[in-house]
């Protein structure tokens, strides 16, 4: 039992929760930027700073089912519970009904916006895995995907849809999702060639680098706007454009060759992305 225990934790990488924090902070991002009060910001940055971790942890059983095949031919993903055998499918389908009972729950403190938003990024969690079979940009699918939270933060407070300010801080992460995953694929480069997965990485190649660098360079050009629209600090928007030059030549920097450097890329965005958080609440609950 405490084998297979630990098999699910791997299994909704709860053991490696860099993915989750990446999904957890445009949430956070939307909370803040409808500037609530404390109490308020604290229960809704609770309630969607675990749900990231459950969303995250289905969409990855998720995609292992479906890339169980794949996965056993790549050397980072051959060891992964369901394409080693560790678990079957049908454990990975008893696990995704198991973090959706917990998500009801989170979704039912949600405002009804939000629910509705939640409901409508469902179809586009369950067809991402799809995509890197029909595109070499699985990562704008990502992106698209991955930061509709900063949409549910934002509806969480307000009790509305998101207005064109979150809407252009929802734009710019989009890009910044493109940045860091492009990172995250050239580790499978090699790997994705033989198997005919699609991705930025195999599509760019040696440019990979590059591509990434622009897009996080985008995307602090549009996080500073959003942020400048919704009347936030000078200090907070210098801290947004400096961290973006940082990924953004760290990117750019970056060699397909140069595996030991992509994990750290990756990881550098999660450090950003709370870096981000913390300025803006620095803002709201103290600067300001």
């Amino acid at each position: 039992m405490m084998k297979k225990i630990k098999n699910y934790i791997i299994l909704g990488r709860f053991n490696n929760p860099t993915g989750a924090l990446l999904l957890a902070w445009p949430c956070l991002w939307g909370v803040i930027m409808a500037k609530p009060e404390f109490l308020l910001f604290f229960k809704y940055t609770i309630l969607l700073f675990i749900g990231s971790f459950i969303l995250r942890a289905a969409g990855c059983a998720w995609n292992d089912i479906l890339d169980r095949n794949i996965d056993k031919k790549t050397n980072r993903t051959k060891k992964r519970p369901i394409a080693s055998g560790k678990l079957t499918v049908l454990d990975g389908l008893v696990f995704i009904f198991l973090m959706f009972v917990v998500g009801l729950y989170i979704l039912y403190n949600l405002s009804l916006p939000a629910i509705i938003i939640s409901i409508i990024s469902i179809p586009l969690i369950i067809i991402y895995p799809l995509t890197k079979r029909i595109t070499f940009f699985p990562q704008i699918w990502l992106g698209i995907t991955f930061n509709i939270g900063i949409l549910i933060g934002y509806s969480c407070i307000t009790n509305n849809y998101p207005n064109l300010i979150i809407l252009t801080l929802y734009i710019g992460a989009i890009f910044w999702t493109i940045g860091y995953d492009t990172l995250y694929a050239m580790q499978d480069y090699e790997d994705d060639k033989i198997t005919g997965v699609k991705s930025s990485a195999t599509k760019m190649r040696h440019n990979s680098g590059l591509f990434a660098a622009f897009a996080y360079f985008i995307s602090s050009i549009i996080f500073s706007i959003s942020l400048l629209l919704n009347n936030f600090n000078l200090l907070i928007i210098i801290l947004v454009i400096a961290l973006g030059l940082w990924q953004t030549f760290y990117a750019a920097y970056t060699k397909i060759t140069d595996t030991h450097k992509f994990n750290k890329g990756f990881n550098n965005s999660n450090l950003c992305g709370f870096l981000m958080w913390l300025g803006m609440i620095l803002n709201i609950y103290i600067i300001n």
